[in-house]
């Protein structure tokens, strides 16, 4: 049976987002196969894969993310979080007060720069590759959005917890560093979770090996969410089908009124989902066409 469609997976700590990818991929015997987002090995929580022409949506499903995690301060960890060696300590530990007042920092115009143990390219290499090598980069920093940050005290004075809504792209290890720089001390991320993508929160996954064992069962099929689950947000045109063809083909037609420019439409027929066009000036250019 080919199967396209959409897991959400509730990531274990310990494990690299293309280990459980590989391991999905192994058990279903599927070619095509991808993650939107990745997680580090030390975090949990939503990852979101795509199976087979759902592959063809992963640039698509660029939304905002929740996070929840833990900030250890004190200490400076070369990766910035638990997983790293202690490079430098400070005994500044700061107060829930000193921290509210920093937040502003982080929801005006904050520009973050990427942790140097990261994916980010430097000429070609990744950054983390280089920073085993202890190799001597600079990274460039860039805009992030963050739409909200909240934080509550723990049982430890130099451990609180934060919930941050932030826009795709964002290190969470940087807003930790940052934050700890802007208090005059150290700080880490001790636990991290992401518990939303867009509209896809944590009553939507499955523990990975609880998918694992559905598959060798056979049973997982109800799991799998649909492509339009992940493109709720963009508009649907329903077409005819002559009009369907000339789509599937990734044929340009007349469609819309002249004036009309959309960047983003999902089409589809009576049948099934076509795949995802624009409209420049009234005319229909296919970006994406499904094969279901």
């Amino acid at each position: 049976m080919i199967m396209n469609g959409w897991v959400f997976i509730d990531k274990p700590n310990g494990i690299t987002s293309f280990q459980v990818v590989n391991q999905i991929k192994k058990a279903l015997g599927v070619k095509k196969i991808g993650h939107s987002g990745t997680l580090d090995p030390f975090a949990t929580g939503v990852l979101a894969i795509a199976i087979g022409e759902a592959t063809k949506t992963i640039e698509f499903f660029n939304k905002s993310k929740t996070y929840e995690f833990l900030v250890s301060f004190g200490k400076l960890k070369d990766t910035d979080d638990i997983t790293g060696k202690t490079i430098r300590v400070s005994k500044n530990i700061p107060t829930k007060k000193d921290i509210g007042r920093c937040l502003i920092n982080f929801l005006s115009n904050y520009k973050q720069v990427p942790p140097n143990y990261s994916a980010v390219k430097v000429d070609g290499v990744r950054a983390y590759k280089l920073a085993r090598m202890k190799k001597q980069f600079s990274l460039k920093a860039k805009k992030v959005q963050i739409s909200n940050m909240n934080f509550s005290e723990t049982n430890k004075n130099n451990e609180f917890k934060f919930i941050v809504d932030c826009s795709t792209g964002t290190y969470i290890r940087s807003i930790a560093r940052d934050l700890g720089a802007m208090l005059d001390t150290y700080a880490y991320v001790k636990e991290l979770r992401r518990t939303k993508i867009g509209s896809i929160s944590e009553k939507d996954i499955i523990l990975l090996d609880k998918f694992l064992e559905l598959v060798h069962i056979g049973d997982h099929f109800e799991v799998i969410n649909s492509i339009r689950k992940v493109l709720d947000d963009i508009p649907a045109v329903l077409m005819d089908n002559e009009l369907s063809r000339s789509f599937q083909n990734g044929l340009g037609f007349n469609y819309f009124d002249n004036d009309l420019s959309i960047n983003e439409l999902l089409f589809e027929d009576k049948n099934k989902l076509l795949g995802i066009g624009s409209v420049e000036e009234g005319k229909v250019k296919p970006k994406k066409v499904f094969n279901l």
